[in-house]
């Protein structure tokens, strides 16, 4: 839709949005785009990271003069996303489905501008003018409170019950009625607070806007903060139904007038900083270099990263993809991770700790009683039964040994039976030692 109200084309919207949809193989939907001026790789945006797939996007489809400060703002939260926390596009998508109604752009104070805010959130703040809209509130409408009440038999066996709170209810009893009341006094009381609140932000001027309510043939008022207001007007004020506009006071301005701030300058849309391909950026592998034994400990503490973001055989290719984002290994290097990395999984004799019905906690922080924190590789807890593992790297010692009886002992006091406890040395060659 965006596109078709933003590029020059004789489609009607619908047609256009039809035929867009009807491309579902990437290449189809790639050369209709191309029709319109817009040139996208799906195959080679993969390749980038979250923020660079968003920002190529806003590029290729948003012109720059339509671009505003709900897009900066959106390529801000992306770059966060991405840098903070790795995430793929599922994850962004998920996140964003969450979370995206709930995010809004953040207005800079002083601002010569109208403030909107619920009556809570304007607790304790004052405005030079208040405007206090829809102020008419049904207090007789039912708002599916519940209340809990004491029993008034022993034969049921509970000592309590939770309840609709109902003017029905006071017909149970007297224990009952006076529950029913305190929790009415309660809410009266919470309905002024926050009609004190709303009336007393404005420094100067509050306007208040309401609705005219009438009286029934008993001559009340509906139970409204309107009619709190109409009963105000009666007693202080000629009242008349026919007069909706009340003023009170000298609408005159009191205090000095403010010099409006200099008019701020708009942050101009960056479309390209520089050329990637001039940029040549040292990988961790580069650590790798040196000698022989050097090189088997780094490739053993990079796959362990790598085994952090895996939690069954499903995880292995997107972990693989996040290690290439962020640079742990290079493209040349994916194929060697990928087997080492299938083979422990897959491994026969690790059957266990890579169960897919199993609850995996990877690199969780365990406190102790003594307020010790400790963190295991990885924990997987299979009903009451718990299997522990722990990646390392060079030779074997006896530290490595003490140091999962300790994760063990913690597992124990928590609860849980620890069938299988393992150290898996990665380095050139995979060795498991179960303990």
């Amino acid at each position: 839709y965006y596109l078709d109200q933003n590029i020059d084309n004789t489609i009607q919207t619908h047609d256009f949005i039809f035929q867009g949809i009807q491309h579902k193989e990437e290449i189809e939907l790639e050369k209709w785009l191309s029709n319109f001026g817009i040139n996208l790789s799906f195959q080679n945006s993969r390749r980038k990271s979250l923020y660079e797939i968003a920002e190529l996007i806003v590029a290729k489809c948003i012109n720059p003069k339509n671009n505003n400060a709900y897009v900066q703002y959106f390529l801000d939260i992306v770059l966060e996303r991405d840098v903070k926390y790795q995430m793929s596009i599922s994850d962004f998508l998920d996140y964003w489905d969450k979370n995206g109604h709930k995010l809004s752009i953040p207005s800079a104070e002083g601002s010569n501008a109208i403030r909107i805010m619920t009556i809570h959130k304007s607790k304790g703040l004052e405005f030079p003018v208040v405007i206090f809209p829809f102020a008419e509130e049904n207090y007789s409408a039912p708002k599916r409170e519940k209340m809990w009440i004491d029993s008034q038999s022993d034969d049921l066996g509970f000592d309590k019950f939770l309840i609709d709170k109902s003017g029905k209810v006071a017909e149970y009893g007297a224990n009952v009625a006076a529950v029913y009341h305190q929790k009415s006094q309660e809410d009266l009381l919470d309905n002024i607070n926050v009609l004190y609140v709303a009336l007393t932000r404005a420094e100067e001027q509050l306007y208040i806007i309401s609705s005219m309510k009438d009286r029934n043939k008993a001559g009340d008022l509906p139970n409204n903060s309107a009619s709190l207001f109409i009963a105000f007007l009666e007693d202080y004020k000629d009242f008349d139904s026919n007069v909706l506009n009340y003023e009170f006071g000298n609408p005159k301005r009191i205090s000095k007038q403010k010099p409006l701030e200099a008019k701020r300058k708009n942050i101009e849309v960056v479309n390209s900083v520089i050329n990637p391909n001039a940029i040549k950026i040292a990988q961790r592998e580069s650590l790798m270099w040196g000698t022989h034994q050097q090189k088997a400990i780094e490739f053993g503490n990079v796959l362990h990263e790598i085994l952090s973001l895996v939690k069954t055989k499903n995880d292995i290719s997107l972990a693989i993809k996040k290690a290439l984002e962020n640079g742990l290994i290079t493209e040349n290097q994916q194929e060697e991770v990928e087997k080492t990395i299938i083979e422990i999984v897959l491994h026969p004799e690790l059957k266990d700790f890579f169960d897919e019905k199993g609850k995996v906690f990877n690199e969780q922080s365990i406190i102790k009683k003594e307020l010790k924190t400790i963190k295991p590789d990885r924990v997987t807890i299979s009903g009451q039964n718990a299997y522990l593992l722990d990646y390392k790297t060079g030779k074997h010692q006896s530290k490595y040994e003490n140091q999962l009886k300790e994760y063990e002992f913690a597992l124990i006091e928590m609860g849980f039976n620890v069938q299988k406890k393992s150290l898996i040395y990665i380095g050139e060659n995979l060795e498991i030692v179960h303990l």
